[in-house]
């Protein structure tokens, strides 16, 4: 019995870190530790916030009986850890926004399991995207407050290091820092395509004078790493990672054009566009 109990211990942890480790497209229980150290050290209340979205959402794909190794490998969580980072980036703590982030995370799981079934991309952050947008235009009659944003203290890294913590949304380059220890425990590419990503699409929003401010940010930087750690799985080849990370900048443009909050939207279009091309390339040959 006590080893059972440990058992279910060590999965119930296991699945929950390697939940927040997906986030940035790591199943890596280590990682994910270092990524939600990496959010404690910008703000503890969006912390807390994906402890208690990667929680609901990997407790309900339990309850529904999805497969085991799935829920151990944190592909239901990841998207409800997200849910609770956003919603208490955008919104002042509530009982509100504590009910919204358990009614969101539990959608999402619903949404990633219809999406695993019947699309033929990968899902990535597409439910907590669609879920957050919802959430986004409801807000003005649901009466939610906005979140206190306080500035603090950052070192300056040209917003290479600020993009990656910006994949979490932690306009923090220690935070970014913090995960790209997580990234390169998990996978040494990975962590060199992050940067690459970063880098590349800094130089390509400085090219088209994109607002300072949102470049050193790490604004434009964030859909790029992401970008190129999804499109550089699996492939040996160089071009799909690099232009699914430059693609996602006139995406990202295009989003605060129409004043559509952006999220992770871009790196989840971007890929599939990539996706999209590969295919019909291999189809084709």
């Amino acid at each position: 019995m006590p080893y059972t109990l440990r058992s279910k211990a060590r999965y119930l942890l296991v699945s929950l870190l390697r939940g927040i480790g997906q986030v940035i497209l790591q199943k890596n229980a280590v990682s994910g530790f270092l990524f939600l150290l990496g959010i404690a050290v910008n703000s503890v209340t969006m912390a807390v916030g994906a402890i208690l979205g990667v929680i609901i959402a990997t407790s309900c794909a339990g309850i529904l009986h999805y497969p085991n190794k799935e829920i151990e490998e944190g592909l239901f969580g990841y998207n409800g850890a997200l849910i609770g980072i956003v919603m208490f980036l955008l919104y002042a703590p509530s009982p509100l926004t504590v009910c919204l982030t358990i009614i969101g995370s539990i959608l999402t799981v619903l949404i990633i399991r219809f999406l695993m079934l019947n699309f033929f991309l990968p899902p990535y952050t597409a439910p907590y995207i669609i879920v957050i947008w919802g959430v986004w235009i409801l807000a003005p009659d649901l009466d939610l407050a906005p979140a206190t944003i306080s500035m603090s203290e950052n070192i300056s890294t040209w917003g290479i290091m600020d993009g990656i913590g910006q994949i979490i949304f932690q306009d923090n380059a220690i935070s970014g820092i913090l995960f790209l220890i997580g990234i390169l425990i998990s996978n040494k590419s990975h962590a060199l395509w992050s940067i690459i990503g970063g880098t590349l699409t800094t130089l390509v929003a400085m090219f088209l004078t994109m607002p300072p401010n949102l470049i050193l940010a790490g604004l434009f930087g964030y859909n790029a790493s992401l970008s190129a750690i999804a499109l550089s799985n699996g492939c040996k080849r160089w071009l799909a990672p690099i232009a699914g990370s430059i693609l996602t900048v006139p995406i990202a443009m295009a989003f605060m054009s129409a004043d559509i909050i952006v999220l992770t939207a871009p790196f989840v279009i971007a890929s599939w566009i990539i996706l999209l091309i590969q295919r019909k390339l291999t189809l084709t040959h």
